[in-house]
């Protein structure tokens, strides 16, 4: 890499150049940072010596001095080879010089600076020209292309020295002399900055492969050609010839020249004033370099700048004095106004600085004053002073816990403040005096208050509310409701979370709630060690603190979605705190000590109990929610989800009514003129009839949950909003929004309006009746709820080979994305069913010659599950026996390979998606008459059930 600057910092450069100096006339004080040479013609006889009478390498031919029309000497062939070896315009002309390209700035004449070389040919060839005896002289230009190093994509450039074309320099550029060559100069530096001693032999220190070359430069030149791109670079130049400004020969020129000069240097001296560089470089100037001069004076300032790489060449590249200073003068005063730019940032930095530790020492002396007057402790006093109220305060705190928490602050009161220990300690006694030692809420005890706040909040669920309303009554007689383990198994959007929130209420208790969806750190449960930065306790303390009290009611949300990982399983450290007879004694890993969780009631949400650890699950009291049918969503719907939507969206009369009230008192004016007309111009017509819901609920929203009904029922609201404020306001609508109909009621005749066209038409993929052969429909089970579905199965005969035979044997191909247990009840069916068909019939070769396929449509959806064994075997034996099975008919049942049909789970989930199918005519196994029996009436009503024991059963339903 190769670098350019003006300062000379380290240490071997400055003693280079005070050797340098010292040999060569230059004026130099230790105190200067910019080392500019005083241009002094001096004393020829100083040039004379071993340096006159060295001759030229080959290649630097001595030429004849002549002009190359532009000022600018270029020296002929056949001259002798100048004889002496001077600094500044006495020094020798070659006109073959090597070129080594600068980045940032260019070299100004008189200038002493050192560059980084790390190309290896550039590095050879620069160590030949010093060590040749011949003034060790090298031509520097300014990169044209990427002067700064650093090409348009952000690039650093490797080695800058390195060009690919000559138009990569400049035309113009400076005469420099090698003074020295320092290789490892960065290590070097290291080493006298840091006083320590470094190996030659190191392989890390001869690795850095470049160079720092300390050159003075002396003249401008001009590039004529590059005769080798390199590296290194060959060039032919041109010296220019010395200029000196003459005063006396035009007054006005002398007069602009004058007030120029001052004016760099008046700028020169502002600057100092603000930049202790400028200024050190200042008081070094008057003795270096001429004022009269103006072509010295504009380097010299230019050179101090921090300009642009192609301002400053635009200044070396300036003939004219007065140009040249003019350019000078624009750098001085853009460094200016930059370098009073600095300075207000550094004056606000010191302000607020100043100001910072002003407030500190005052309060540090306001606090020395109060402690003096006995107004104030010192911060650890009241620290011990806080916590032993806080204990003071509670009711009754267990011994144990006492004798820690005296521990701790008697360690506390030896501590320094600014320890590591002491903010430990005091973050854990923060944790143990926040914990409601004793405090418990005070608790409801009536039944009919529970009762009317769980009805008020819900409809049905009248399982969950029992076992609350049991709670209580045990509660009531025996002066107190132990903890307990409840979890809420159901579809999403039953109600699960929204009633433990009334629970909360029924009981008298404080709610927390937390999720467990996805957790995979066992800290959240059980909490961080004390060690560690940041560490805190588990959840479990942390809503005993939040809720203020030992006996809060906390939800544990989404329980069967826990998450596994490196940082341990959080279902295991849930089993010491839900479990009644272990969680008297929970121990979190922060606190370190039992806390009593056996007073709190957990309430568990789950989807599906299957992804439920077993040992958790035993630990828990379930209670299944099953999904709402169409006569409950439509209950549910107008008592609580219409109001409610009404309501949020200001469609509400009586709301609007309390509303417009309130407004009046607090506002007047126009607004609220404009407000009341608005609210007034509701239509008491407008609302969303019960034919409306029925048929959302039919043909939008069929899953368990009113999640989606919700959803709906808020758009319709929204949409009615924005109609009545449209009209009242005259506005224009687009023409989904507009109202189509002359009535503000919303029934099934403009529902369509509202929310669109029905997504569900039918639940039957086949309305025609019987069905085809090989048909048969199924009820099955899903977390969002029961679904009717099809068991499709088709017959393919099986080819023949050239001797009429039938090739292979008969089989089954199953489709559907079927999990890997309904592909074992997929093959149990088949074989049942040709078991079936040889008890039928026996001289029947169906299956023989016959290969079946069987396909479950809705084929992107998953499917697993035994419970459709029997629908599989009746469709597979419709298909062989050719005989239709009756539309309206649906089973469920798990069968064996004996054909014993086996009980199944979400019987009312089943027969609510066969109601809504249509299907007057139910299947199902014997066992699981008990549930069916515990159905609602409306359920069972109207539809004929047939419960079977073993597959005999139901081949008499179907086929009899």
């Amino acid at each position: 890499m190769l670098r350019c600057s003006k300062l000379v910092t380290s240490y071997h450069n400055r003693r280079a150049i005070h050797s340098f100096s010292a040999t060569n006339g230059l004026i130099n004080t230790p105190s200067s940072r910019n080392f500019f040479w005083s241009g002094n013609d001096g004393d020829d006889n100083s040039n004379n010596g071993k340096g006159g009478n060295q001759k030229s390498n080959s290649r630097n031919e001595v030429k004849a001095n002549s002009s190359d029309g532009n000022g600018e000497e270029v020296i002929s062939s056949g001259a002798a080879m100048p004889t002496k070896i001077g600094i500044g315009d006495e020094a020798p002309r070659y006109p073959h010089l090597t070129a080594l390209p600068l980045i940032n700035k260019p070299l100004f004449p008189g200038i002493i600076t050192s560059v980084t070389v790390s190309d290896e040919a550039t590095i050879d060839a620069l160590e030949k020209i010093k060590g040749t005896g011949a003034g060790g002289y090298v031509a520097t230009f300014l990169r044209k292309k990427y002067p700064t190093g650093v090409t348009e994509g952000g690039v650093l450039i490797d080695h800058p020295e390195v060009i690919t074309d000559a138009s990569d320099i400049y035309k113009v550029g400076t005469l420099a002399q090698i003074h020295r060559i320092n290789r490892n100069f960065g290590h070097q530096h290291d080493n006298v900055l840091q006083d320590t001693i470094i190996d030659d032999n190191d392989p890390d220190i001869n690795d850095d492969k470049s160079v720092s070359v300390l050159l003075l430069a002396h003249r401008r030149i001009g590039l004529l050609s590059v005769d080798n791109v390199g590296p290194p670079i060959d060039t032919l130049c041109s010296h220019w010839p010395k200029m000196y400004y003459k005063m006396g020969e035009d007054t006005a020129q002398d007069d602009i020249i004058r007030a120029l000069s001052n004016e760099v240097l008046k700028t020169v001296r502002d600057i100092a004033q603000t930049n202790p560089l400028f200024r050190e470089n200042v008081n070094f100037y008057p003795m270096r370099v001429d004022s009269n001069d103006p072509y010295r004076l504009a380097d010299f300032a230019a050179s101090l700048t921090t300009g642009s790489p192609e301002e400053l060449q635009n200044v070396l590249e300036e003939k004219d004095p007065e140009a040249r200073l003019q350019m000078a003068l624009e750098l001085l005063s853009k460094e200016r106004e930059l370098s009073k730019i600095q300075q207000e940032i550094s004056k606000k930095v010191e302000e607020k600085m100043s100001e910072t530790q002003r407030k500190y020492m005052l309060t540090e002396q306001l606090k020395s004053i109060k402690k003096e007057l006995g107004m104030e402790k010192d911060d650890k006093e009241a620290l011990l002073t806080k916590y032993r109220k806080k204990m003071a305060s509670y009711s009754t705190v267990p011994e144990e816990i006492s004798e820690v928490i005296d521990s701790e602050l008697e360690k506390l009161s030896t501590l320094e403040k600014n320890s590591s220990e002491f903010n430990v300690t005091r973050s854990y006694l923060d944790w143990l005096t926040s914990v409601p030692w004793g405090e418990i809420s005070e608790e409801n005890f009536d039944i009919k208050r529970a009762r009317e706040v769980l009805d008020r909040d819900h409809y049905g669920m009248d399982e969950v509310k029992d076992t609350i309303l049991a709670y209580i009554a045990i509660g009531k007689l025996k002066g107190g409701i132990q903890g307990k383990i409840l979890c809420l198994s159901g579809p999403p959007g039953v109600g699960k979370t929204s009633i433990a929130k009334s629970v909360a209420e029924a009981l008298g208790r404080k709610f927390y709630r937390f999720s467990v969806g996805g957790l995979s750190d066992v800290s959240e449960i059980k909490g961080h060690r004390r060690t560690y930065v940041g560490a805190m306790p588990g959840k479990a303390i942390q809503c005993l603190k939040t809720s203020g009290t030992m006996n809060p009611l906390v939800l544990i949300d989404e329980i069967d979605k826990l998450g596994t990982g490196y940082r341990g399983d959080p279902a295991a450290a849930l089993l010491e705190l839900l479990d009644p007879s272990q969680n008297d004694s929970f121990m979190d890993h922060f606190m370190d000590v039992p806390v009593d969780m056996s007073r709190v009631l957990f309430m568990c949400t789950a989807n599906d109990l299957g992804t439920i650890p077993g040992p958790l699950l035993d630990r828990m009291e379930v209670v299944r929610l099953s999904g709402y049918d169409v006569p409950e969503k439509v209950q549910i719907a107008e008592q609580y989800l219409v109001p409610k939507a009404l309501k949020e969206c200001g469609l509400a009369q009586e709301i609007i009514d309390q509303e417009s009230e309130r407004s009046n008192e607090q506002e007047e004016g126009d607004s609220s003129e404009d407000k009341k007309s608005v609210q007034n111009s509701i239509p008491e017509s407008l609302t969303i009839d019960r034919t409306a819901i029925d048929k959302l609920v039919r043909w939008y929203c069929r899953e368990a949950g009113v999640r989606n009904l919700n959803k709906y029922i808020e758009k319709i609201s929204r949409k009615l909003a924005l109609q009545v404020v449209a009209e009242e306001e005259g506005a224009e609508l687009t023409k989904d929004s507009k109202r189509k109909s002359d009535t503000w009621v919303v029934s099934e005749d403009n529902l369509d309006n509202y929310v669109g066209k029905p997504i569900f038409t039918s639940d039957r993929l086949y309305d025609k009746d019987p069905l085809p052969h090989g048909i048969v429909m199924g009820l099955a089970w899903t977390s969002m709820g029961g679904s009717a579905l099809y068991i499709e199965t088709q017959a393919i005969k099986r080819g023949t080979d050239d001797k009429g035979k039938p090739k292979g044997g008969g089989g089954l191909k199953v489709t559907g994305q079927l999990g890997e247990v309904m592909n074992e009840s997929s093959q149990i069916s088949y074989t049942v069913a040709r078991a079936r068909l040889a008890e039928i019939d026996p001289d029947s070769n169906y299956f023989d010659n016959t290969d079946v396929h069987m396909h479950v449509p809705e084929g992107a959806t998953p499917k697993d599950g035994p419970s459709a064994g029997i629908t599989m075997t009746t469709a597979m034996l419709s298909l062989a026996l050719d005989k239709p099975i009756r539309n309206d008919l649906a089973m469920t049942g798990e069968i064996s390979l004996t054909g014993k049909v086996l009980p199944v789970g979400g019987i009312k989930e089943k027969i609510m998606a066969a109601r809504r199918a249509g299907i007057t005519c139910v299947i199902l196994p014997s066992q699981n008459q008990r549930d069916y029996d515990e159905m609602p009436d409306y359920l069972k009503e109207g539809m004929e059930v047939h419960f079977a024991e073993d597959y005999q059963k139901v081949y008499d339903v179907a086929f009899g």
